[in-house]
């Protein structure tokens, strides 16, 4: 009787233990949200475009207005306090020409950091260029081609 019911006092605290532990990451991770795919969004005042292609090896390719280009990503797998999500691209080539945001285009290797909000279908995002609500850009709905 010694050993069983030890062996029974151990096994079952640790099969719960680990069940907690694992299921609890299971249910963080269902609630990540991913931002791999296609997402558009048009500026009304003057109709420009941007199109994300979103990548699940950590790249993107954007196009925006007349610019093209690639970076590498790297999206915060828990938000901030904010509810935004720390999303960091390194630009890693460009094929020049003016974008939507009418700055001029970054050299390869500069990195820029985002913060997106997801809205509560996850079909539509907005970008900006801080934690706070300032400088955005959207939504952004996502494109199920």
């Amino acid at each position: 009787m010694g050993f069983t019911t030890s062996l029974r006092q151990f096994a079952i605290p640790a099969a719960v233990g680990w069940l907690a532990c694992c299921c609890g990451t299971a249910a963080r991770a269902q609630q990540q949200p991913s931002i791999v795919g296609t997402w558009d969004w048009s500026r009304k005042a003057d109709g420009c475009a941007e199109e994300y292609l979103f990548r699940d090896n950590g790249t993107v390719l954007v196009f925006s207005g007349a610019e093209t280009f690639e970076s590498n990503y790297r999206m915060a797998w828990a938000p901030e306090s904010t509810g935004r999500y720390k999303l960091t691209l390194t630009r890693l080539k460009s094929e020049g020409g003016r974008g939507c945001s009418d700055k001029q285009p970054q050299a390869s290797g500069a990195e820029r950091v985002y913060y997106v909000l997801f809205g509560g279908s996850r079909q539509t995002m907005i970008l900006c260029d801080s934690p706070a609500e300032a400088d955005c850009i959207g939504p952004l709905k996502r494109n199920e081609r």
